[in-house]
């Protein structure tokens, strides 16, 4: 039990790092990153919706992965963003657009997109198991009589 809680820490680490950094980045160089969304292959009014709701989710994803009582749901909400992410990246190694966008920015602009589509697989891994992982040790802790919030680690 001991070891499934330090991965879910080390899992969850991983997510509040990665959730950080991306948000940082965009927002320490808005002007670039409004940039960067302008031209993707998507509806202007999109655009601009994204602009302001990708950042704002990857910050909300970390403060509810911070607080023990929200971890659950900022699984989740990791879990969903990585997949939309994910399947935005697909997409583009597909063609479905007729032409490849610009990358990302920060130390992701140094991967190219099938690089990039690894990354993101490897990072839906690891919270599909962080979820996992939380689910099994509440349920091995409110089997055991414990209290169900596994903050006390």
């Amino acid at each position: 039990m001991k070891m499934k809680k330090i991965l879910l820490e080390l899992f969850t680490a991983i997510l509040v790092i990665l959730f950080i950094y991306t948000p940082t980045s965009k927002l320490l160089k808005f002007h670039a990153y409004t940039r960067s969304m302008r031209v993707q292959p998507l509806l202007p009014a999109l655009q601009t919706f994204l602009i302001y709701a990708v950042p704002l989710s990857e910050i909300v994803a970390v403060i509810l992965l911070v607080i023990p009582k929200t971890r659950k749901a900022g699984l989740y909400l990791t879990l969903s963003l990585l997949f939309i992410f994910t399947g935005y990246i697909s997409l583009i190694q597909l063609n479905f657009y007729g032409r490849i966008p610009c990358s990302c920015g920060g130390i992701f602009q140094r991967l190219n997109w099938e690089q990039h589509l690894l990354l993101n697989v490897f990072l839906l891994l690891i919270s599909m198991a962080a979820i996992w992982l939380q689910k099994n040790i509440s349920r091995h802790e409110t089997h055991d009589g414990k209290a169900k919030s596994w903050a006390r680690l």
